[in-house]
């Protein structure tokens, strides 16, 4: 309502103009067709509208001027949480950033990493063709290889992974059918292997596929997976001759931190060597296929030591089988695939062109990467929880994990910008 000679906006049961003292019933007023921007204000104590330049309601007389001090701070305090809020994300992906800057260097990518997951993974959910998988799997031929020209630096999307690990599921639950609906026992040992293999061999196809290079066969990815893995194995049965453990470990079966920490070391240099001497093999200088072979092997060595523990902890320590197997399969999503591929890239990083001899170890990359997966597995191996949680710690250094594997992820495809400016200026020269 507007007072009629102001124009000021009145109450109702006012009689008189606040503002210049007219007199509202008997000049009138009129109804405001504006449409007011903020609502009405009311006293705090007895609820009946006021003004908001009022410093005392006209019908109880509570101090309008306190309240609205307080009604401010409160505000204020909410605006300042706010911006608090806002601050803590921005220092957070301020502290990412530079965290995988800074790891990223040592693998020669000067850039944070910057990786959009739902769109990495926009092909698992999609409908392929078989010819599409085809494709995938008659990679790394003389004929099929692409020309580095040809190769793509951005990032891949995978698919064909998660179809092998489907196909593997469903062997599994088969099995599963024929020990339990059956009764069949002959079905277990099927049950243990299918169970182990299941997660290692999908991330593999996952590191395969990533291979922006496609210049590896399936064939000799498998033969790394296969022998490979028993051969890593082997060489860490070696070293264990060399290590002792403490009496907590040997007797009550707890893992020391020293413990853990001389397994890891033990495990990672058993893969490390068997690496080394396949990327030798290879004569390869690029950093995606060493997350590759690196991947290979931690597989093969997952897959037959994850078998062995499910099969042992059944027999002995009467665990059951469909829980160990369950175990052993989540977990292996970030164990030795993941620590094996970091440690492949790493031999790749520091040996370059030539090839990786007995003075690269003494490499501060080399020596970063493979110390980072020594420390994962000895953190996931000692008898520690995280918030009370033993699994929570397993899901953290997953992440962790595969944190290291996309950056050294990155740092690979923008090794494709290099070598294809490097063969471009070889050209260039050549043509003058």
């Amino acid at each position: 309502m507007q007072c009629s000679k102001c124009n000021q906006k009145v109450n109702p049961e006012d009689k008189f103009c606040m503002y210049c003292g007219n007199n509202l019933e008997t000049d009138g007023a009129t109804y405001s067709e504006e449409t007011p921007t903020t609502s009405v204000p009311h006293c705090p104590s007895c609820h009946a509208e006021v003004n908001p330049d009022d410093k005392f309601c006209m019908q109880c007389g509570f101090n309008l001027a306190t309240a609205s001090n307080s009604n401010f701070s409160h505000t204020e305090s909410l605006e300042n949480q706010t911006k608090e809020n806002v601050s803590l994300a921005d220092e957070a992906k301020q502290l990412f950033n530079n965290t995988t800057k800074s790891i990223g260097k040592m693998a020669g990518n000067e850039e944070s990493l910057n990786l959009n997951l739902r769109d990495m993974f926009s092909e698992v959910f999609k409908s392929h063709s078989r010819e599409e998988a085809d494709r995938i799997f008659i990679a790394g031929t003389k004929e099929t290889t692409p020309a580095l020209k040809d190769v793509s630096n951005e990032w891949g999307r995978p698919w064909l992974f998660s179809r092998v690990f489907a196909a593997m599921a469903i062997t599994f639950v088969l099995l599963w059918v024929m020990a339990t609906s059956f009764e069949n026992e002959n079905a277990i040992p099927g049950l243990i292997f299918i169970g182990a293999l299941t997660v290692p061999l999908s991330g593999l196809f996952f590191f395969y596929e990533t291979n922006a290079f496609k210049n590896i066969s399936i064939f000799e990815v498998l033969k790394w997976f296969f022998i490979g893995g028993v051969f890593s194995l082997l060489v860490t049965l070696f070293l264990y001759n060399f290590v002792s453990f403490s009496e907590e470990a040997e007797v009550f079966g707890l893992m020391t931190l020293t413990d853990a920490i001389s397994i890891g070391i033990v495990e990672e240099l058993g893969k490390a060597i068997i690496i080394i001497i396949i990327v030798n093999m290879s004569k390869t200088n690029k950093i995606l296929n060493g997350l590759l072979i690196g991947a290979a092997i931690g597989a093969g060595f997952a897959v037959f030591e994850s078998a062995g523990y499910i099969l042992s902890f059944a027999l002995y320590a009467h665990v059951p089988v469909m829980d160990m197997i369950i175990q052993r399969a989540w977990t292996g999503l970030g164990s030795h695939l993941v620590w094996a591929a970091v440690v492949g890239a790493a031999v790749v990083i520091a040996k370059s062109e030539a090839k990786f001899e007995f003075n690269n170890i003494l490499d501060p990359r080399f020596l970063f990467f493979f110390f980072a997966s020594v420390i994962l597995h000895a953190i996931w191996d000692v008898d520690i929880t995280f918030l009370g949680s033993y699994n929570l710690k397993i899901i953290i250094l997953i992440v962790l994990g595969w944190l290291l594997v996309f950056i050294l992820m990155k740092a690979g495809l923008n090794q494709v910008n290099t070598l294809q400016n490097t063969v471009n200026e070889e050209i260039y020269e050549n043509e003058k």
